[in-house]
């Protein structure tokens, strides 16, 4: 049986009212998902979110890759409370570590 190499990436989480993107570094891939769970600058709900940021991760990372955090933005600036927002708590909840 083959062994696979197995590559470590750090992904980037941007989220905006109407979408998440997720970009995988060193590999470049990313992918954009639509979501209703962030509104007026919180997370509405954080089932949901934790679901969309863990399969939009799964999507993109395949077999040989392997993500365990993410840093965390928003279209509100580098200033924005991640923590008040709920957004940490939704990036726990699917998984990963949340980098600052």
């Amino acid at each position: 049986m083959a062994t696979s190499k197995v590559v470590e990436e750090v992904g980037d989480l941007f989220v905006t009212e109407r979408t998440v993107t997720v970009k995988l570094l060193p590999s470049k891939k990313s992918g954009t998902r639509p979501i209703s769970w962030f509104a007026k600058g919180q997370v509405t709900n954080l089932h949901l979110a934790a679901k969309d940021i863990a399969y939009l991760v799964g999507k993109l990372r395949g077999r040989s890759r392997v993500v365990r955090s993410l840093t965390v933005m928003t279209d509100r600036g580098v200033h924005a409370d991640l923590e008040q927002m709920g957004l940490t708590r939704a990036v726990k909840k699917a998984g990963f570590a949340v980098l600052k």
